[in-house]
């Protein structure tokens, strides 16, 4: 068995990290490692700082999840891939499941090494590069849940069951994933103003405050020319319009959400010049207008690549946990996004 540092070459590092750390730690949906390995098993070090919340952690060979299981607080070595054949090269991937926790920022996957037999082949590079930027829907919140079940716990997050995997599985991209149950472009589900994707975007997981995340570089700005988006899609404002109807100051605040989508939408061109950005529509019951509204008042400042995607509404037929999309739903939508995307890229 060979064990191997996560910056050897061959070892592709998938998600926004501080690549400075020693060792590398996962908090983003989605963030871990892809390998293309020639051999028989691959094994993963990981380290849960603590006990809860359960940090779920995916494999998969390509793209097909064969393992999940949730990081044991201390650092063991955990199986990814056994018994393969010793002369078929695959690619295997390990993801984190378990979106970033905002009230336990102590919590994360520390990522120390692997182990494999046989080789790393070198990877193919990725058709495209895309980043998502959601809320619960992008977390894919209970997609591999019971229908009806109405625990909010880590488990019922998923990076694999989620419409963003199925969309770059599809397109043969690579893909980073920012989302946070709960939160919006402007406020939270509560109408807290602190619970915005906005406001931290620049940062590396600027949800996750405190002294243990900025001693692992959540709080660093993020190197946008690291690592430069293709595509930039955004899926927000379901907690936004929830919040002022809740409140019950939906014209009082229509005006202020659709100037901060425009702001929003403005930041993300700035950070990422020549990304097409895609503003994922909320259900027809949820104001997508608001969207909308802000799409065209970019496109007529003279913001070029903006657009906007409308996906189907979800029903009670496609419900999982906590009446969130289940994963024959993110797999629908994931590979009508997809459509749409390839034929945006193709105009170039």
């Amino acid at each position: 068995m060979i064990e191997s540092s996560v910056k050897a070459p061959n070892v592709r590092l998938l998600g926004r990290m501080d690549l400075e750390q020693e060792p590398v730690c996962l908090d983003w949906t989605g963030s871990g490692f892809m390998v293309n390995l020639k051999g028989t098993q691959l094994w993963a070090e990981l380290e849960a700082p603590v006990q809860q919340p359960d940090m779920w952690v995916c494999a998969t060979v390509e793209g097909y999840p064969i393992a999940r299981f949730p990081v044991q607080q201390g650092r063991h070595w955990y199986p990814l891939v056994c018994g393969m054949s010793a002369e078929t090269s695959r690619i295997v991937t390990l993801m984190k499941e378990t979106q970033p926790m905002p009230a336990s920022p102590e919590a994360t996957v520390i990522l120390h090494g692997i182990r494999y037999d046989g080789e790393l082949l070198e990877l193919p590079q990725p058709k495209l590069r895309i980043e998502f930027v959601g809320d619960s829907l992008t977390s894919a919140e209970g997609s591999l849940a019971p229908k009806d079940n109405d625990e909010w716990i880590s488990i019922w997050f998923s990076a694999c069951a989620n419409y963003t995997h199925y969309a770059a599985q599809e397109l043969g991209a690579e893909r980073r994933v920012l989302s946070q149950s709960g939160y919006g472009v402007s406020w939270d589900w509560e109408l807290k103003t602190e619970g915005n994707m906005a406001d931290g975007y620049r940062q590396i997981a600027g949800v996750l405050k405190g002294e243990a995340a900025e001693k692992r570089g959540c709080q660093k700005a993020y190197d946008f020319t690291s690592w430069k988006a293709d595509v930039v899609c955004v899926r927000l404002l379901t907690n936004d319009i929830g919040a002022m109807r809740r409140a019950e100051r939906v014209e009082e605040l229509l005006p202020v959400l659709t100037g901060k989508v425009a702001d929003f939408i403005k930041t993300i061109r700035e950070c990422n010049p020549q990304a097409k950005i895609v503003w994922i529509l909320p259900s027809s019951d949820r104001l997508p207008q608001i969207g909308i509204n802000a799409v065209n008042r970019c496109l007529a400042e003279g913001i070029r690549d903006v657009s906007f995607f409308v996906m189907p509404d979800y029903t009670e037929a496609d419900y999982g946990a906590r009446q969130h999309p289940n994963a024959a739903y993110n797999q629908r939508v994931g590979h009508m996004l997809a459509d749409y995307l390839r034929s945006l890229v193709a105009k170039d």
